[in-house]
C-alpha cells in the first residue's frame, strides 16, 4: 500500500527549505553509524573491491548499467562486502523496459533476503540456500510505479531479524523473520528480466539501535492497516 511516510515525523517543508538541496532519505528503524562504504560509480569499469558474477556490466556517467545474458540462465549481479550484518544500504535506481527488475540480495554462506524492486512494485523476501537449493520467502510487498524512467532512491535497513525498505520516502515495506542470520557480509545488486537497469550513488553505513523503533513500529503498522502477524510480529 502506497503511504506518505512522512505523516508520522516531518512537516511541510517552508520555501526557505525548497531552495535547499535535498534532504537525505529518511531512516526508520536505524541511526546511521559510521559510514562503512559508498560507490559513486566513477570512471568506466567497476572498482576492485567488486565482484563480478554474471550479466553485462558497464559504468558510464556516474552510474552502473546491468543487463541479464540469455546464456548465462541467471539474473545478473556484482557483489561487494559489508562489514556489519545490521546496516542502511542506500541507492538510486531506474528500470528501462517494462519487464525488467532489480533489486539487491544480502547473503552470507548463502542467500538471506532479498529486496526486489519491479515495475508496479517492490517486496522484500527471506531466502535460503544458494544455487540450486535457493528458496525463497515473500515477507512483505506494496505497489507502487518504479518503471516510469524515472530514478528512484531506496533505502533497506537491516537489525537482526527485522528489515524495512522505503522507496523515495513515499512506500514501505516492513518484516521479521525468524532465521535471519546475522552473518550477512555480502551485498549484491542484480537485475533481470528486462533490457537493463542503472544503479548509482550507493551508500553503507553501520545500523545502530534506535530505541524509539518499537514505537514507530507500532505507528507504521496502524498506517499501513497491517496486522503485525502477518509481517512477522508477535
Amino acid at each position: 500500500m502506497r503511504m506518505l511516510l512522512a505523516l508520522i515525523v516531518l512537516t511541510a517543508p517552508s520555501v526557505q527549505d525548497k531552495k535547499k538541496a535535498p534532504a537525505e532519505p529518511k531512516v526508520w528503524m536505524n541511526k546511521k553509524g559510521a559510514l562503512l562504504w559508498e560507490e559513486a560509480f566513477a570512471g568506466d569499469a567497476l572498482s576492485k573491491d567488486w565482484y563480478k558474477g554474471q550479466g553485462d556490466w558497464k559504468v558510464a556517467d556516474g552510474a552502473l548499467r546491468g543487463a541479464e545474458l540469455p546464456a548465462d540462465k541467471h539474473h545478473a549481479y556484482v557483489q561487494r562486502k559489508i562489514e556489519s550484518p545490521d546496516a542502511v544500504i542506500q541507492f538510486s535506481f531506474k528500470l528501462e523496459g517494462a519487464a525488467s527488475w532489480c533489486g539487491a540480495f544480502f547473503d552470507g554462506k548463502e542467500h538471506i533476503s532479498a529486496l526486489t524492486l519491479g515495475a508496479d512494485g517492490f517486496r522484500i523476501e527471506k531466502m535460503t540456500g544458494i544455487g540450486p537449493t535457493t528458496k525463497r520467502t515473500d515477507v512483505d510487498s506494496t505497489k507502487m510505479k518504479l518503471n516510469d524512467g524515472a530514478w528512484h532512491t531506496v533505502v533497506w535497513e537491516f537489525r537482526g531479524d527485522e528489515m524495512v525498505a522505503t522507496v523515495d520516502d513515499q512506500a514501505m515495506v516492513i518484516a521479521k523473520a525468524e532465521g535471519l542470520t546475522p552473518e550477512r557480509t555480502k551485498i549484491e545488486l542484480n537485475t533481470g528480466g528486462g533490457p537493463t537497469a542503472l544503479f548509482k550513488d550507493m551508500k553503507v553505513w553501520k545500523g545502530e539501535a534506535d530505541d524509539k523503533w518499537p514505537q514507530k513500529r507500532a505507528q507504521l503498522l496502524q498506517l499501513m492497516k497491517k496486522k503485525p502477524a502477518a509481517v512477522g510480529y508477535k
